[in-house]
């Protein structure tokens, strides 16, 4: 299933009816008419929900869709707002046109497209949850999660899967098939844009503020071969990692 995750800096003003205001017009298109408050289970015309975001002075939502989920949420520890659109994107077409809707925004700082399967395993370290799910996890790399007695468990150390995601200060280490980056989330981390466009393998599209970054031609789904070849490069040309 293809997912979507954007990032705002702290400079987005009146953040949550700004960003929902934004996907008004995409989401349209799924023709719901209704939708749930995931916090409250209140039920909400789609037509309302800006108002309603507005007259309750939100920070943060979770609106719920017949298929999928729209979630805003402020990570206060990093100094961002995250938006998780998860099973509304039946394409990468789609998904890009919903991201399409929010990168003109001027606390936009990246986005990326990926496959929730992947992701959730790439960044899987309980071990407890590969049992119950029956995934064999013998052959994966383990530690200790640091924590002291009785509380120290062992876990799988994902910090090598080209898959992975970080949460930093102000931004997320995570990488995409199709991504795209804000100019200023480039001056932070120190990349050189013209370096990034002169990648042989990625296609990378100045788009005024920002980049996007074709590094592949479907959401990645292994961990293996050229697909994690590119997720390596990626890392290391946005990240330096």
């Amino acid at each position: 299933m293809v997912e979507i995750e954007v990032v705002f800096s702290e400079r987005l003003r009146d953040c949550a009816s700004v960003v929902w205001g934004s996907l008004i017009q995409p989401l349209k298109k799924i023709n719901e008419s209704a939708v749930i408050d995931g916090f409250t289970g209140k039920r909400i015309l789609l037509a309302d929900v800006s108002d309603y975001l507005i007259k309750n002075k939100c920070r943060s939502f979770f609106i719920e869709l017949a298929n999928g989920s729209v979630e805003f949420s402020y990570v206060a520890d990093k100094a961002f707002y995250r938006l998780d659109i998860k099973h509304l994107a039946n394409s990468i077409e789609v998904a890009q046109s919903l991201i399409e809707a929010l990168i003109d925004e001027s606390g936009f700082v990246q986005a990326r497209i990926y496959d929730a399967e992947y992701d959730r395993w790439q960044n899987a370290e309980s071990l407890t949850l590969f049992e119950v799910e029956c995934v064999e996890h013998a052959h994966l790399p383990k530690k200790s999660n640091g924590l002291p007695f009785p509380l120290t468990q062992e876990i799988v150390d994902i910090s090598k899967n080209p898959g992975r995601w970080v949460l930093r200060n102000g931004y997320i280490e995570a990488v995409g098939a199709f991504m795209w980056v804000s100019k200023s989330l480039l001056q932070v981390v120190g990349v050189d844009e013209k370096t990034l466009m002169d990648v042989d393998c990625f296609a990378v599209e100045d788009l005024g503020g920002g980049l996007k970054i074709a590094a592949y031609d479907q959401c990645f789904t292994s961990a293996v071969g050229e697909q994690a070849e590119r997720q390596v490069l990626l890392r290391k040309f946005l990240f330096n990692a």
